[in-house]
C-alpha cells in the first residue's frame, strides 16, 4: 500500500460499518439489503460486511454477468462468495436485454458500458422494491473522488458503506475479512468491455491515485512527491467529474 495512505484500525472499521448497515436497515424500516455481486473486490467486501451486520436471510446478492464481457472467473468468484457467506443469490444475465434496447441505436463503447451499469442498477432497485430492501452500494472513496463511476449506475444506491475508504484501504479490509486472494488481489474493473481494467484505462495504479487523493483532500499537494503529470491527471479527473457528485441543478422560480 502507498506510504501516503493513512493506516486504519480495521477492527474498528469493521465494527463501524456493520453498525452503520444494521442501523440504516432498522431505522428505515427495511427488511434487509440487496447488493450487486460482481466477484470483484468492492462488492465482495461489502457483502462480507453486510453478512456480519444482518441475518443471512436479510441479504440478497444479484450476480449480473454480461456474456462476452464478464469473465467466467468473476461469476465463479461471486457464486463462491455467496455460498461461503450463506446468503441468497440470484443470477440474471443482462446481455440479451441490452442487445434489444440497443438494436437500432448507434454503437458506442463507453455509452454501452454505462448502459450496462444502469441496467444493473435498475435490477437492484427492482429487487429492492419487491422485497422492501435497501440497495447497498459498493463504491469506494477513490472512485467517488475521481468520478470513476457511472452516474445513475453503480453509484445509484441507498447507502454507501465504503464511501469513506480509499481503494487501497478496501483491499486491506478485504484481507482482514479473510476474503480469497483471487478476489482481494485481482485488478479492479467495471467490466464495460472485454479485458477492461481500471488502472490501465486511468493510466495510474490505485496506490498512486490514493496517495494523490489524500494529499488533495488534506490540502497539502505541495508535499506530494509523485510525478506532476500523474498529479495533474488525478486532479483533472476530480475537476471534470464534479457534476457527478453534485445535486441536479433545479431552475428556481
Amino acid at each position: 500500500m502507498s506510504k501516503g495512505i493513512t493506516h486504519l484500525n480495521y477492527d474498528r472499521v469493521i465494527a463501524e460499518i456493520t453498525k452503520f448497515i444494521s442501523r440504516q436497515v432498522r431505522t428505515r424500516n427495511k427488511n434487509g439489503v440487496v447488493i450487486g455481486l460482481s466477484g470483484g473486490l468492492d462488492s465482495s467486501v461489502c457483502a462480507a460486511l453486510a453478512s456480519r451486520a444482518l441475518e443471512k436471510n436479510k441479504i440478497i446478492g444479484l450476480i449480473m454477468p454480461e456474456k462476452g464481457i464478464t469473465p467466467k472467473k468473476d461469476t465463479d468468484n461471486a457464486r463462491l462468495l455467496a455460498k461461503k457467506l450463506k446468503i441468497r443469490y440470484e443470477e440474471i444475465s443482462i446481455e440479451q436485454g441490452k442487445k434489444v434496447l440497443l438494436r437500432n441505436l448507434p454503437k458506442d463503447k463507453l455509452s454501452g458500458g454505462n448502459l450496462s451499469a444502469r441496467l444493473r442498477m435498475a435490477l437492484l432497485y427492482y429487487f429492492a422494491g419487491i422485497n422492501n430492501l435497501l440497495v447497498l452500494g459498493t463504491a469506494d472513496k477513490s472512485e467517488m473522488m475521481i468520478g470513476y463511476f457511472t452516474k445513475f449506475g453503480d453509484a445509484g444506491a441507498d447507502i454507501l458503506p465504503m464511501g469513506d475508504l480509499y481503494k487501497s484501504q478496501v483491499r486491506l479490509l478485504g484481507k482482514k475479512l479473510r476474503l480469497l486472494d483471487q478476489i482481494v488481489l485481482q485488478p479492479s474493473s467495471p467490466r464495460f468491455w472485454k479485458g477492461h481494467v481500471a488502472e490501465e484505462e486511468i493510466g495510474l495504479s490505485y496506490d498512486e491515485i490514493d496517495s494523490i487523493l489524500q494529499y488533495h483532500q488534506n490540502g497539502n499537494m505541495v508535499s506530494c512527491k509523485l510525478d506532476q503529470k500523474k498529479i495533474n491527471l488525478v486532479t483533472d479527473m476530480i475537476r471534470k467529474s464534479q457534476h457527478k457528485r453534485e445535486e441536479i441543478p433545479i431552475c428556481k422560480l
